[in-house]
């Protein structure tokens, strides 16, 4: 990935993406392509603090995604990507299945993490 803007100029161009935002862990805005950044940053930061949470308390050591339905089946989506937070908003027709399978092939490009799970790792 050779900038945080151009990752998430790809991930606004995978099927099904209606926008998305990069946030570092921290809160800190790296690049977006919604109109409205403000109102899903502060959601998906604190997202990733309860993702720690829930994976802390139940066991669990990695979270793919967590998922918010929306009304007009615009349903937004957090990924960690270690200290980054990617949310998504899902166009309303899209095919979810395919649109989270992109999203997740290109996450495991920029990630150590998500492939080190992907080939089995903790």
């Amino acid at each position: 990935m050779a900038t945080a803007k151009e990752f998430v100029l790809r991930v606004s161009k995978i099927d099904g993406v209606a926008g998305c935002l990069l946030v570092r862990d921290d809160g800190v805005l790296l690049g977006q392509t919604l109109d409205d950044p403000e109102v899903f940053s502060s959601l998906v930061v604190l997202s990733g603090s309860l993702g720690q949470d829930i994976m802390a308390r139940t066991g669990f050591s990695y979270c793919r995604h967590l998922s918010y339905l929306r009304r007009g089946k615009r349903h937004f989506y957090v990924f960690p990507i270690e200290n980054y937070l990617l949310g998504v908003v899902q166009r309303s027709d899209s095919y979810v299945p395919d649109m989270l399978d992109a999203v997740y092939r290109l996450i495991s490009r920029v990630s150590t993490r998500s492939s080190a799970v992907a080939a089995g790792g903790s």
